[in-house]
Order: structure tokens, then C-alpha cells, then sequence
């Protein structure tokens, strides 16, 4: 049908015009949306090879040209605007490394291929690690590559490498093991210390070196380590391949991956066997010096019923009244009375014990005015005894015996001329680890006191202030004795001329027998809490 007005429309014509203006159109687009997209890849390139370390390159062999990235740039400390960048980076690379560098350098340009690392000066940084990788594609001059500063990566090996060395020459003990107890690496000194290869050892349960009786330890032991938490060194026994158990001291630490999760424990083991007999060895000399001077102490005090009771015989002997004989026997009865006591005393003080019961420390301080009343009387030296409470603690009575024979005789040895000693029981409660109940005992005597400087070092085996009596062990062997009673005992004293004094006071917890004979093999209270 003819057209109403104008010219007729030619459709066709007028439709492929307009496509081919949305063609331009997306083209256009699509120009701008890949410059955009090329830009924003270069941005990232830049951001990756920033937070990398990584900077890239291109070099020509033949002309010696050379392109560096801006990240490339700070890496070496050039700039691109320095004509002689080359001549300064090569002065700065380390001068035992130049020899090499030149000499791959020329392989590369011959080859193709660059791969190696070396050492740099960078001019503000100081000496870097860098590493170089590059190549050429085929029908090319030009090689292209990048250098990454790699300087943490290298102290980490390096660090690796000494740790690798040092617990491949160590001679403790050093094991890693999962949380499961399963051994994963077991080092030449553990071979040496246990009897077991790392062949034998890695793969099996860590358990094949613990003495059954302990193995609720190991339980203790990988629960604390999953908590993070780190074991100090504390004292147990392990098994030899032979079966021989030996005395070790145990140091153990979480072991994390690179996510921080607690993956496994490091254990360091060091033989205290030959410590271990050294220390009874001491405690045994200690003992027997003990037993000495008890010894003179106890002959003298028997020594003095006994002249009594010879000389109340030859009066008997010599006398006609029948009364006056009667007298003098019963006068003799009573000091052989007395000698009976001491020698029931002596007795009771070094006789040898199997294990805790119960005991009254007051009972053992009252025993003790007996045995050394002979040396505090020749002093002047009098006793003032307070016993506000004396329950009853689960402990081994010869040891306890002995360290208040011990404090007794030290008080005693401190006093030059009359003086004084205070003995006090009482009910206590000891905060330190926990609230316990127990029982405390002080003495405290009015002696020379001692020196502040010094005072740390009392516990010390062999330290002593005594110039002519004393072997330095007796308060080294009383305070290991109060801690396998799981007690404590502190010092205070005081050096001020005519006002000097000391007190030692010794906590024992009402149940400190509990596992004292298994003691020396006991966890840390953090291990043990568990």
C-alpha cells in the first residue's frame, strides 16, 4: 500500500546501518573494558611482586640492554635514571659471590637459562639473599626473569641447619612425637642414651621407653602439651633397650605447624643417673657425719648417769646403814633409768624406716631436748618448747627426725655464749601451692644470725657458714627431705650486734606421706593437677 507522505523507507538499508553502528559501539567497549582489565593486571602484577619481594627483568646478552620493573629497582637500591645501574648493581653484589655471578651470567646468555642465588649489599638494607630465574623463548635475543629478595627464606634454613646440627651432635635425648605419643624423630644421642636406633624407635609408641607403672605420666604429659602449655625439666626414670632403668630429667615444648596448631611435643632427655648416686652418696655422707656427732653427743649425756651410777654403787658397797643403801640404789635405779631413755631415743632417731605412717612432730621436738641438752647446757643455752597443736602428719619419722635434729644442732653451733632457743608446733595453712592444711615448726635461736648476701645460698650442698664445724650439707639434705614430704621451709634471720636472731620455719601438709617413696619420680604440680 503506497506510502500516506515523504519518500518511501528503504528497511534493509536502515537496519544494517544501525548494526553496524552497535558493532562500533561494542567494539569501542571492549577496547576500553580490556584496557581497564589490562591496567588493573598490571596494578595487581605490581601489588603481588611488591608483597613478594619480586621483581622482574629483561635483558638482551648481545647488547647488554637491560629493563628493570620499579620493584626490581628497589630490590637492588637503583634507580632508572642512573646511566650506569649495571655498574652499580654488580658493585654491590657480595665480592665472594662476583666470581660465580659473572660466570652464570655467561652460561645463561650461551644457554638460555638463569637459576641461582647470591648474596648482596643493598645500600640501605644491608646484606640480602636474592634469588634469579630467567629464560628465553625460542627464536628470541632477549632472556626475561624476575630476582626475589630471599632473605628469610635463608636465615630460616640457616637457622634450620644449625638446629639440624646441634641435636645431631647433642648427647641428650632429643625426640619429637605426635599427640598421639607416637615417635617421629629420634636423634643419634637418644640411640646413645636409650639402647633403641631411629630405625627401631620412629613409628612405635613412645611408651616402649616408659616403665609401666609411669605410663599414666605420658597421659599427663601429651594433655598438657595439647593445651600449649610447656613441661620444665623434672626428674622420672626410663627404660634402656636392655631393660636397665636409667635417671633422666625431662624438658618438654608444644610443636606447632605453620597454621599454629599444636601438632606434636619435643622432648629433651638428659641422664641424671650419675647425679642421682652422687646425691644419695652425699646424703649418705651427710648422714653418717649426722650419726657421728650424735654419737659424742650421746656418749657424753649416758657418760655422766653412768659415773653417777658407779659412784652411788661404792657408796652402797661402803655403807653399813641399810637405809642410806636403799637410797643409793634407788638413786642409781633412776639414772639408769635415764640412760635407758637416751638409748631408746638414739634408737628411735636413726632407726631405719620402710615408708611414711603417721607421727606427732611435737612428740619428735621434745625427744630432741634430750639428746642435746649435754651441748646446750655447757653453752648456757636454755629451751623454750611450745607446742599449740601436734596433729598428726603421714610422713617417715627418721627423716623428720633429722631435719629437726639438724635445725636443733645448727641453732646450737650459732649461740657463743647463754642464749636461747624457741621451739614452737602449731596448726598451719600454706597458700604457696594451693590452700593445705598442716602443721608448722619453728626454731628460732638467738645466735649470730646470718648475712643477707649469704642467704640464698644456705640450701646450697657444701655452702656453709661454719669455719670449723659443718660439712655445708645438713640444710641442703633438710630441705630435700621436707620437698619429698612435699612441705616447704624458708629462713629469716637478722645480723644486728646484741639483736641477732634466726628463725626457720618447716610446713608439712597434713598428708605429706602421700607418694613420698614414689616422689623423685613425680610430675610438676602443672602436670600433676590434670
Amino acid at each position: 500500500m503506497p506510502a500516506k507522505s515523504g519518500k518511501p523507507v528503504d528497511v534493509p538499508a536502515g537496519r544494517a546501518r544501525k548494526a553496524a553502528g552497535n558493532r562500533r559501539h561494542s567494539e569501542n567497549h571492549n577496547k576500553v573494558t580490556a584496557g581497564r582489565t589490562i591496567e588493573e593486571n598490571f596494578i595487581r602484577l605490581g601489588l603481588a611482586q611488591s608483597a613478594g619481594q619480586i621483581g622482574s627483568w629483561e635483558w638482551n646478552p648481545e647488547s647488554t640492554t637491560q629493563s628493570l620493573s620499579p620493584e626490581l629497582h628497589r630490590i637492588f637500591g637503583t634507580t632508572e635514571s642512573d646511566p650506569n645501574r649495571y655498574a652499580t648493581w654488580s658493585s654491590r653484589v657480595y665480592k665472594a659471590d662476583w666470581p660465580r655471578v659473572q660466570q652464570l651470567l655467561a652460561e645463561s646468555a650461551v644457554t638460555g637459562e638463569a637459576d641461582f642465588e647470591y648474596r648482596y649489599e643493598h645500600p640501605e638494607n644491608g646484606l640480602r639473599w636474592l634469588y634469579c630465574k630467567g629464560s628465553r623463548n625460542p627464536g628470541q635475543k632477549s632472556m626475561f626473569g624476575i630476582v626475589q629478595d630471599v632473605t628469610q627464606r635463608k636465615a630460616g634454613e640457616q637457622a634450620m641447619q644449625r638446629l639440624a646440627a646441634i641435636v645431631e651432635s647433642s648427647d641428650d635425648a632429643i625426640v619429637s612425637k605426635d599427640l598421639n605419643g607416637t615417635v617421629t624423630s629420634w636423634n643419634p644421642g637418644a640411640e646413645k642414651m636409650f639402647g633403641y636406633t631411629a630405625k627401631e624407635m620412629v613409628g612405635r609408641h613412645i611408651t616402649t621407653i616408659i616403665p609401666p607403672e609411669l605410663h599414666d605420666d605420658e597421659a599427663k604429659i601429651l594433655a598438657t602439651i595439647a593445651r600449649g602449655e610447656r613441661i620444665e625439666h623434672f626428674d622420672t626414670v626410663r627404660l634402656r633397650k636392655n631393660g636397665e632403668t636409667i635417671a633422666v630429667s625431662l624438658t618438654v615444648s608444644p610443636v606447632k605447624d605453620e597454621a599454629g596448631r599444636i601438632v606434636g611435643a619435643a622432648k629433651i632427655a638428659r641422664d641424671i643417673t650419675q647425679r642421682k648416686k652422687t646425691e644419695q652418696s652425699l646424703i649418705m655422707s651427710d648422714r653418717l657425719a649426722a650419726v657421728g656427732r650424735l654419737a659424742a653427743t650421746v656418749a657424753h649425756e649416758i657418760n655422766n648417769p653412768l659415773e653417777a651410777v658407779t659412784n652411788l654403787i661404792y657408796l652402797a658397797k661402803t655403807s653399813a646403814d641399810s637405809n642410806e643403801v636403799k637410797n643409793f640404789l634407788a638413786a642409781a635405779e633412776e639414772q639408769m633409768a635415764t640412760v635407758s631413755y637416751l638409748t631408746r631415743q638414739t634408737l628411735g632417731f636413726y632407726r631405719e624406716t620402710t615408708g611414711a605412717r603417721p607421727v606427732k612432730p611435737g612428740e619428735i621436738v621434745s625427744s630432741l631436748r634430750t639428746i642435746f641438752a649435754a651441748r646446750a647446757r655447757n653453752k648456757g643455752i636454755g629451751f623454750d618448747e611450745e607446742i599449740k597443736s601436734d596433729a598428726e602428719i603421714n610422713a617417715i619419722p627418721g627423716e623428720i627426725r633429722q631435719v629437726f635434729a639438724n635445725l636443733v644442732s645448727n641453732s646450737i653451733d650459732a649461740i657463743q655464749g647463754p642464749g636461747k632457743i624457741r621451739i614452737r608446733v602449731s596448726a598451719a595453712r600454706n597458700r604457696g601451692s594451693g590452700i593445705r592444711d598442716g602443721i608448722r615448726i619453728t626454731i628460732a635461736d638467738t645466735g649470730c644470725g646470718i648475712p643477707a648476701d649469704v642467704r640464698s645460698k644456705v640450701f646450697e650442698p657444701f655452702f656453709t657458714t661454719k669455719r670449723d664445724v659443718g660439712t655445708g650439707l645438713g640444710l641442703w639434705v633438710c630441705k630435700s627431705i621436707v620437698d619429698n614430704h612435699r612441705g616447704s621451709i624458708r629462713i629469716r634471720s637478722a645480723t644486728t650486734p646484741g639483736k641477732s636472731w634466726t628463725a626457720v620455719s618447716v610446713f608439712l601438709p597434713l598428708n605429706s606421706g602421700e607418694g613420698t617413696a614414689a616422689v623423685a619420680m613425680a610430675l610438676p604440680e602443672s602436670v600433676a593437677a590434670d
